[in-house]
C-alpha cells in the first residue's frame, strides 16, 4: 500500500469556502481512480501544526493507482486551482 499526504497552508485572501470546495473535488476522486482505497481530507488541528492548516491522505493499493490519481484530467484540474490558493504545500509518499 502506498499513503500520499499532502499538507497546505494558504495565501492570503483564500476562503474557507474555496478550500472545502478544492478539498470536496479531491475527495470526489475515491471512486473515479481504480486502486484508491481512501481519500481523506480535513483541517488540522495539531498544535505542532507548523502553519500548515489542511491535509490530504490517499490510500493506495500501489503505485501504479497513486499515479492514475496524479495523471487523472480531475486532478490535474483540481491541483491547478489548489496550487493558485496555496502560499506552501508539503507532499509525503510512503509505503506501508
Amino acid at each position: 500500500m502506498i499513503t500520499h499526504i499532502a499538507l497546505f497552508t494558504w495565501k492570503d485572501g483564500t476562503t474557507p469556502n474555496d478550500i472545502v470546495e478544492a478539498l470536496q473535488e479531491v475527495k470526489s476522486l475515491r471512486h473515479k481512480v481504480e486502486g484508491l482505497l481512501a481519500i481523506h481530507c480535513g483541517e488540522n488541528f495539531s498544535k505542532w501544526n507548523e502553519g500548515f492548516t489542511h491535509a490530504v491522505v490517499v490510500l493506495a493499493e500501489n503505485q501504479d493507482a497513486l499515479d492514475a490519481y496524479r495523471e487523472h484530467p480531475d486532478h490535474e484540474a483540481v491541483a491547478a486551482k489548489i496550487e493558485a490558493m496555496e502560499h506552501r504545500g508539503i507532499g509525503i509518499d510512503f509505503k506501508d
